[in-house]
């Protein structure tokens, strides 16, 4: 019987959400502030270490089948390329957090996921998205007058 998050309409899916988003955003600062303390591989090496315990985990909880050979053969080999991707996501993230403020962490990588998602769109969707081309752009926009206005504040407070 599917859970009561699955139907259309449920507010939960909002509260989800957000709390996805503050998951987020706390697991990338920590992230960051561990691979400060124990560098960058030994970080996503744990990262890594620890998602694959409670994956496991969460397979015997909810009883979902455990991978088996026959799955493995017939996955096309490029879908297995979002682990690589999520790899090299946390270890630029790790790179990338000590050095510019939590807000641009957030709103930084959110504009690449807006912009990525019209081209997605676009190829796979054949689908243009004007709306999401401009909100992306208007973001950077925003988002370079915001580092401009920090920079300047600097600069007086000095």
């Amino acid at each position: 019987m599917p859970c009561c998050f699955y139907r259309k309409g449920n507010p939960m899916y909002i509260i989800l959400a957000v709390l996805i988003g503050v998951a987020i955003v706390v697991a990338t600062i920590l992230n960051g502030k561990l691979s400060q303390k124990i560098g960058v591989v030994n970080d996503v090496m744990i990262n890594y270490f620890m998602a694959s315990i409670v994956s496991i985990l969460l397979c015997f909880i909810t009883r979902e089948h455990m991978l088996s050979i026959e799955i493995l053969i017939a996955t096309p080999v490029y879908y297995f390329l979002g682990g690589f991707i999520g790899l090299g996501t946390i270890f630029l993230l790790n790179i990338t957090v000590p050095k510019i403020p939590a807000v641009y962490i957030v709103i930084v990588p959110f504009i690449g996921q807006i912009l990525t998602s019209a081209v997605i769109d676009y190829f796979y969707l054949d689908i243009f998205s004007k709306g999401k081309i401009i909100g992306g752009c208007l973001f950077l926009v925003g988002l370079l007058y915001n580092a401009r206005v920090d920079k300047k504040y600097k600069e007086d407070m000095a």
